[in-house]
């Protein structure tokens, strides 16, 4: 998606704008007339926006809280120019290169510096349950600034993405897991706490996160879990002993999306599509792998779990 404020008349754009991308804050300009152009790329969790425009105030009271319920975290890396932010009456200051990151959930006031007339700002915003599954506590993180130096690795591969997207109709899992994670690290960085490798739990949740939304993926290895998170295959297996190890908790989660399918109501469950959708070679080896684990076929489990009949009519409708 990309906006353009000249695709509209110079005394309209800033409404626009404020309506399309800002409505869940006050949006002032500095200067005039109001310009701005933004390319957006979503997925399911992340949504990654650049932006090239003139300075304005970004203004989000506690009175918006309440009334939109917009509950995400984002993450704004400086490209260009610097701000001045308050955090719940805390005074922030960020320069070229940094990242800091805002709590939609808390109030806020941005003010880009005047002195350059174009800034560029590329952030990257996600639900709060991914960014917990991901960053662990996130009571720390409104108004956080992470240094250039700090936050580098990161903002390369953001800016790595901007070039790529253009040219992609979705991110794969990897790509995904590999930008959380250089989100993780530079959070755990600018905090103080060393490396995001010192917290065993919050890697597990990474490597899990991104086990689940790799799934459909039958070469799925240890491996390339290990190498999304940033971590080595002996650490990887030490993280995974105490739950059987990482290929079995592979194979019980690509069984357990299978369950899962074949207890929804009223849904016709060809098993061959069920197997290609959870990563599994063939109808064959998923069906020998979930009789072993639950004592049942996946046939024996739908009939079990749909006593009416209703999926087998609609299959025979």
């Amino acid at each position: 998606m990309h906006f353009s404020s000249r695709d509209y008349p110079p005394d309209e754009a800033a409404h626009v704008y404020q309506v399309m991308f800002a409505s869940s804050a006050l949006v002032t300009p500095l200067v005039a007339p109001f310009q701005v152009e933004i390319t957006s790329f979503w997925t399911e969790h992340l949504r990654f926006h650049f932006m090239d425009g003139v300075p304005f105030v970004f203004h989000r009271p506690a009175q918006k809280l309440g009334y939109d319920g917009l509950d995400v975290i984002v993450f704004q890396h400086i490209e260009t120019g610097d701000i001045i932010g308050n955090f719940d009456g805390r005074e922030v200051r960020a320069g070229t290169g940094s990242v800091y990151v805002i709590d939609f959930s808390r109030p806020t006031i941005i003010r880009d510096a005047q002195g350059i007339p174009r800034q560029r700002r590329n952030f990257v915003s996600m639900p709060r349950p991914f960014a917990k599954r991901w960053f662990g506590r996130l009571d720390q993180l409104h108004g956080l600034v992470i240094p250039p130096e700090i936050a580098a690795p990161y903002t390369a591969q953001l800016l790595r993405l901007r070039e790529r997207l253009p040219n992609r109709d979705a991110l794969d899992a990897e790509t995904l897991g590999h930008t959380a994670t250089l989100m993780a690290q530079a959070i755990t960085g600018a905090l103080g706490h060393g490396t995001s490798h010192a917290d065993p739990a919050r890697s597990f949740r990474k490597a899990c996160l991104y086990i689940e939304a790799s799934l459909a993926d039958p070469n799925l290895s240890a491996t390339d879990v290990a190498r999304s998170i940033g971590a080595s295959r002996s650490r990887l297996f030490a993280m995974f002993q105490p739950v059987g190890g990482v290929e079995s908790y592979i194979r019980s989660a690509r069984l357990a999306q299978v369950k899962a399918a074949l207890s929804a109501p009223a849904q016709p469950h060809p098993i061959a599509r069920l197997a290609e959708e959870a990563g599994f070679r063939s109808a064959a080896q998923m069906s020998r792998l979930f009789r072993q684990h639950y004592g049942m076929t996946p046939s024996q489990f739908s009939a079990s779990a749909d006593p009416g009949g209703v999926r087998r009519i609609s299959e025979r409708a």
